[in-house]
């Protein structure tokens, strides 16, 4: 299954958003990447921007170069040595404005949110015990949709309670 994702994406619940949507359009990105660029916003968002050259409102998912395959286990000992990983990426970025060193400055930049899986290679071949990455996977995106408020309020504040 190739990574196809759906437009428009439903925001998770953050206070301030009402049922927040996300149209995004496709942009070339490079042979080992594709980026999605958020077009429109569905819902009540107030003040948010959606993207554009200046302040960007993207999604890039990134794979390796070259995809690294389990090593042949060792011919005396028969074991199998570390196998190498395989590192992806997905990449969220937003133009925001902070406020600059003086009362009336203004200075636009970028915030982003990077999630890197590491795979072991090899690991697909399990077929035995795949349910486990399937688990994994599943919790990883269940906790950052689900915490989605209280990782903007530590990301905000600083604190981690």
């Amino acid at each position: 299954m190739s990574l196809n994702p759906t437009s428009p994406v439903t925001g998770a619940a953050i206070s301030g958003l009402t049922s927040p949507t996300y149209t995004m359009t496709e942009d070339n990105a490079d042979a080992n990447s594709r980026r999605f660029m958020v077009t429109a916003l569905g819902g009540t968002q107030t003040n948010v921007e959606t993207h554009s050259a200046s302040s960007p409102f993207t999604a890039t998912v990134s794979r390796p170069q070259s995809l690294k395959t389990l090593p042949r286990a060792n011919a005396v000992t028969g074991l199998i040595p570390a196998p190498p990983v395989n590192r992806y990426k997905i990449r969220f970025a937003k133009g925001v404005t902070i406020q600059g060193g003086t009362a009336l400055a203004l200075t636009e930049t970028q915030s982003s949110i990077e999630v890197i899986l590491n795979m072991p290679a090899g690991f697909e071949l399990a077929a035995n015990d795949i349910e486990d990455s399937k688990a994994l996977f599943s919790f990883a995106i269940g906790f950052l949709s689900g915490n989605a408020q209280g990782l903007l309020d530590m990301a905000m504040t600083g604190l981690l309670k």
